[in-house]
């Protein structure tokens, strides 16, 4: 026993001794400790994994979407969206292209990153042998200067697909038919410490995979684990036009994508799709091609599982970013 409490006190990422510790998030060399230790006890992605967990994430819309669309002598409209479908086109850029123009206009006016994010999202919600309605959310979380924050969260209306219902003005408002599922503000001083990524990005596209690793652990060997590590991170902070080309460096170099041509995305933006099969899942990455910010990633399944009355090419979750 004496030599397992050792190792698990060195393996400890704030050590007693390390000082008024409680009264501050863990920095980033503690947080690599910390997830290192976990980092053994990850299993591989698979569809299941992604059905049984968004099904619990999705509870809170579900009931939204009864509140919102379903009157007494209506049925709730289902919310499954039709999966995005690129076209092969003379307008088609390389990723390599777009990450060169996107480097190229971080040099031109490098911006800041922002931490905070607006997105809308979708994931697929079913328990085994039942059906499980959701609906599109709209997320929108700010921070201010002095560390203090909001964060709104909406159901959408699944009759229009496609239309933003976050007006981001002073104070953000809803704008369209939906149903407020989170409204939450947060106090001077947090600044965002109780969020994954709570460290700013490097400046430099060497150091971003390492950075990402740090909370998604997996990422800095496996270009599955590396796209999901992207979108987490997408929600956490709203890169500028450098962030924007480091990531896009990163992405043409170590993500695994292959081009799949023009498309129009689910907010009516004309991107480039670029895709990446692999555990049971296509991932698909649409980016805007004059300056290489993600729009748009979809997963959709690639085998069909009677169990989830789920059958291949149905999309599993969807996120779109929003200005």
């Amino acid at each position: 026993m004496t030599d397992e409490l050792d190792l698990l006190r060195g393996a400890n990422p704030v050590p007693a001794d390390t000082g008024r510790w409680r009264d501050r998030p863990l920095d980033l060399e503690g947080e690599r400790r910390l997830r290192q230790l976990v980092a053994g006890a990850r299993r591989r992605r698979t569809v299941r994994r992604v059905v049984v967990g968004v099904a619990m994430a999705t509870a809170g819309a579900v009931v939204a979407l009864a509140l919102t669309v379903s009157g007494p002598a209506s049925s709730p409209a289902v919310a499954a969206p039709a999966a995005l479908r690129p076209h092969a086109s003379s307008a088609d850029v390389s990723l390599a292209e777009i990450a060169r123009r996107a480097r190229a206009a971080a040099a031109d006016e490098p911006g800041r990153t922002v931490r905070g994010s607006h997105v809308q999202d979708w994931s697929l919600g079913l328990e085994s042998g039942k059906d499980a309605v959701t609906v599109p959310q709209e997320t929108l979380i700010r921070w201010n200067a002095d560390g203090s924050g909001s964060l709104l969260v909406v159901a959408t209306d699944p009759r229009h697909p496609g239309r933003p219902v976050i007006d981001d003005g002073e104070p953000p408002r809803t704008v369209h038919d939906g149903k407020v599922v989170r409204r939450e503000s947060y106090p001077p001083g947090i600044d965002g410490a109780n969020q994954s990524f709570f460290e700013p990005p490097p400046a430099r596209a060497a150091e971003l995979r390492d950075y990402l690793a740090v909370w998604h652990p997996g990422a800095e060997r496996d270009p599955g684990e590396l796209l999901a590590a992207v979108r987490e991170f997408l929600r956490v902070w709203t890169p500028g036009p450098r962030g924007i080309a480091n990531l896009t460096t990163l992405l043409s170099r170590d993500a695994g994508l292959r081009p799949a041509g023009r498309v129009t995305d689910r907010m009516g933006r004309e991107g480039q799709a670029f895709v990446r099969t692999g555990d049971g899942a296509r991932v698909m990455v649409v980016l805007d091609p004059d300056d290489g910010r993600v729009l748009d990633m979809e997963e959709t399944s690639v085998r069909d599982d009677p169990e989830y009355r789920i059958e291949a090419g149905d999309v599993l979750s969807y996120t779109a970013w929003l200005p």
